[in-house]
């Protein structure tokens, strides 16, 4: 049964402080897996635009980030990908086998709430225990069964039917996200979207 669980974690943002550093809003609009040990970032940065270019440049030259390349930019907002070391939230995730709804990172606060949705008991033990043992206070607040929360569309709850079916909660995943794609007719990013931010 599927659960929703809310943390509190106390770990450094080093996202966040690079945008207050220089006076920007920043929030992450997507995350992907790009192997073992990196991933994506796809972040928002609001601000004036000498705020906004400051963040960039610190985010490009923070340890650990690979690439930082704005890939939309407008009055309003400046889209950035950034390619970096997996965090270690984000790899007990992983590891984890959750769909992130809020992430931990788009909090300007400590501790921060992370709250996600998780198939096993075993899978949020392994989460906390991987992340105490990272040296991160982890304090659960709340786990309730995802059926008590109307937070999925009929059409989101039957392509995660249909993707815990298919294996692609599994590690290692039977089924990649586009294969998984082409099974329920919605293009990869909107799945993405779906399992990242489910609402």
């Amino acid at each position: 049964m599927f659960r929703e669980v809310s943390l509190e974690v106390r770990s450094r943002n080093d996202l966040m402080a690079a945008a207050k550093l220089n006076g920007a809003t920043l929030s992450i609009v997507d995350c992907w897996p790009l192997n073992k040990k990196e991933m994506a970032l796809l972040l928002e940065l609001s601000g004036i635009p000498s705020a906004v270019r400051g963040t960039i440049v610190t985010l490009g030259s923070m340890s650990g980030v690979r690439e930082a390349q704005e890939v939309a930019d407008d009055p309003a907002k400046t889209r950035l990908l950034v390619v970096l070391e997996k965090p270690r939230i984000c790899q007990a995730a992983e590891d984890g086998v959750i769909l992130c709804l809020d992430c931990p990172f788009n909090s300007t606060e400590i501790p921060a709430r992370w709250r996600f949705i998780a198939r096993r008991t075993s899978d949020l033990e392994q989460i906390v225990s991987k992340l105490g043992d990272e040296g991160i206070q982890v304090r659960i607040q709340d786990i309730s069964p995802l059926e008590k929360n109307v937070t999925l569309t009929q059409k989101e709850k039957g392509i995660i039917a249909v993707a815990v079916e298919m294996g692609y909660f599994d590690f290692p995943r039977r089924v990649t996200l586009e294969g998984l794609s082409q099974m329920v007719g919605v293009e990869p990013t909107s799945l993405s979207r779906i399992f990242h931010m489910v609402e």
